[in-house]
């Protein structure tokens, strides 16, 4: 049985709580954890992330656990602390056993407290044979070889839940656009998400004034009137799977040994995992984070190469037209995260050159007819 406690500082955990931990989930039979090296401390947005280095004892029989762990808790203040850390332990307890390994890292534990609203999770640290492009230098984009592996990992996961027989059931919990509760996945929740989103436009338009032209401003109020119905049809119709929703280049690590075509991207941070369509994950990964001259390179190229890999992977019904339709469906909904963002006062940095790049690539690939513009 597992663990009630949850871990909300670093300097509660213990030698003996982590036995406990190991124990109860199967990864230690026998001996203990003898001592605990602190290692680095990281800040993210929502969240804070250590790294530690656990010694065992001379008998202790480990299965499938790596001396060196990270442990995860949301922050305190704002609805992080709550909503995105219970929803990442249930993509951990309820969705990730049941995918291949290395497509996500091994989780250890993970609990949430229904008492306090915080929560902790697990993860084996791996760091010594695989990296992040964000500790490189965020934002600078990955290499091709490195997109082609994320890529490659987004269709093994998509393809692994494609039109799964458990998606009803994890429909319960899963986050539908960016609808904070469970149970949420119901038209009226869906569209009074979309209305919701409508007022916050206006505030954001408001407070753009000038700085988009009037042309924009246009086009940002036209998606918002056209896309909810259009979208909410796609979502509940077939080709659905389990998404990332967040799956931006600086989410993933990469192998360090680049020449081993067997090691598979790793794709972390599950916070706002979701049921919907795999064109949003895609959209998301290049139209929101390119510019035109490097997306302009790759983009079809790898849209293209996650198809194939569907297609290998028994991905049956789903033609490269809906493939295409998808990723270009799902590049407005870019520009839905942006408003949310600002709304929730995220930081500019994030969602201004985010909003170029979406209303850029909404142009380039002629988006709009979508939406029966011409």
């Amino acid at each position: 049985m597992k663990e009630n406690k949850v871990i909300t500082d670093i300097e509660q955990l213990t030698p003996e709580w982590l036995t406990s931990i190991f124990k109860n989930n199967g990864y230690l039979s026998q001996g203990k954890v003898s001592a605990i090296i602190s290692g680095n401390s990281l800040e993210a947005l929502s969240s804070n992330v250590h790294s530690l280095e656990l010694i065992f004892s001379d008998d202790a029989q480990t299965k499938g656990i790596s001396s060196k762990i990270v442990i995860k808790t949301p922050k305190s203040n704002s609805i992080s602390a709550e909503f995105y850390g219970k929803h990442e332990v249930n993509f951990y307890n309820l969705v990730a056993g049941s995918l291949n390994e290395m497509l996500i890292p091994t989780c250890y534990d993970a609990t949430f407290s229904e008492e306090t609203g915080r929560s902790h999770i697990i993860f084996e640290n791996l760091s010594d044979t695989y990296f992040e492009y964000e500790l490189l230098g965020w934002p600078v984009p990955p290499l091709k070889r490195d997109c082609e592996k994320t890529i490659d990992c987004l269709a093994e996961l998509h393809a692994f839940w494609w039109d799964h027989k458990r998606l009803k059931e994890l429909s319960k919990y899963a986050l539908v656009f960016y609808i904070y509760k469970e149970n949420s996945f119901n038209e009226k929740e869906i569209f009074k998400w979309f209305k919701d989103q409508k007022r916050t436009l206006k505030r954001f338009l408001e407070y753009l004034g000038d700085r988009i032209s009037n042309k924009r401003k246009k086009l940002i109020r036209t998606v918002f009137s056209l896309y909810p119905q259009i979208a909410y049809e796609r979502i509940t119709k077939e080709n659905i799977t389990v998404i990332h929703n967040d799956a931006h280049f600086w989410n993933f690590f990469y192998p360090k040994d680049i020449d081993n075509e067997k090691l598979k991207a790793c794709l972390s941070d599950w916070a706002t995992w979701s049921i919907g369509v795999g064109g949003q994950d895609l959209a998301f990964l290049i139209g929101f984070c390119w510019y035109p001259e490097r997306r302009n390179l790759m983009e079809k190229d790898l849209v293209k190469r996650y198809y194939n890999n569907l297609i290998n992977f028994g991905i049956k019904n789903y033609s490269w037209d809906d493939c295409w339709y998808d990723y270009k469906l799902f590049v407005f909904f870019n520009l839905y995260k942006i408003v949310l963002w600002w709304g929730k006062n995220g930081p500019p940095f994030i969602w201004w050159y985010a909003l170029e790049r979406v209303f850029l690539t909404i142009e380039d690939l002629n988006c709009i007819e979508l939406l029966g513009i011409k």
